[in-house]
């Protein structure tokens, strides 16, 4: 076998000069990405869709009818003697 002896263990300033690369790495990607990206091969210019929804609701409403209530204007004072009292209701059963 061979006789070589372990690493040593990095230092604490190391690990934070290799932790600095890495974050500025993950900062610098996108962006490298997004240059490295193929541009249009046409004359530059896109062309401009329009989209037109036009929506159109009809609400048809009938006229109301009238419904078949009658109203009765009653006198508050009047002289007249009572009306008479409703008849009574049987339940027709036992």
């Amino acid at each position: 076998m061979t006789d070589r002896a372990p690493r040593a263990r990095a230092t604490r300033s190391e690990l934070r000069a290799w932790a600095w690369v890495a974050g500025g790495l993950a900062l610098v990607a996108p962006w490298a990405a997004i240059a490295a990206s193929p541009t249009s091969t046409g004359d530059g210019e896109r062309p401009t869709v329009v989209v037109r929804r036009v929506t159109r609701r009809v609400i048809v409403t009938h006229p109301t009818q009238p419904a078949g209530v009658r109203s009765v204007a009653v006198g508050g004072g009047s002289s007249s003697p009572p009306a008479a009292p409703a008849p009574a209701t049987t339940t027709g059963g036992s």
